[in-house]
């Protein structure tokens, strides 16, 4: 089956800000982005959170390699979410590379957690390979 990633991202995020929104999760991200993909949603994607009445952050992942690099967009219900996130990656945290820190504001039960939303796309769009930077 051929997959269109933007309908199918817009679709991830469009999902994920109604769990914020609704109460079902305290932070959601969006699926990884490459450059041009991050460009081509943006402005869709923003629209989308501040129509759910919800606050954003963009990471940019600049502590990646370059060649791995990817964006995604962090959604929140509340700004003191966005900073304990902020925090998190300023102890050098960073969910591409280790999701476990970031459990609690994800809203994540380790206990009943097998697999992400971020392994199906990453599968779906880029196979068996890490998400390519751009």
């Amino acid at each position: 089956m051929q997959y269109d990633q933007i309908s199918y991202t817009m679709g991830m995020i469009t999902a994920f800000c109604e769990c914020v929104a609704g109460g079902c999760k305290r932070m959601a991200l969006s699926p990884p982005l490459n450059g041009s993909l991050f460009n081509q949603v943006r402005q869709e994607a923003y629209r989308c959170i501040e129509k759910h009445g919800l606050k954003y952050y963009h990471e940019k992942n600049e502590d990646l390699p370059e060649d791995e690099r990817f964006h995604w967009i962090v959604i929140a219900a509340r700004q003191e979410t966005l900073n304990e996130y902020a925090q998190l990656r300023a102890q050098g945290f960073n969910p591409a590379k280790w999701m476990k820190p970031f459990y609690e504001l994800l809203s994540y039960n380790e206990a009943e957690c097998v697999r992400t939303g971020y392994d199906a796309y990453r599968e779906a769009f880029y196979g068996n390979q890490d998400t390519p930077g751009d």
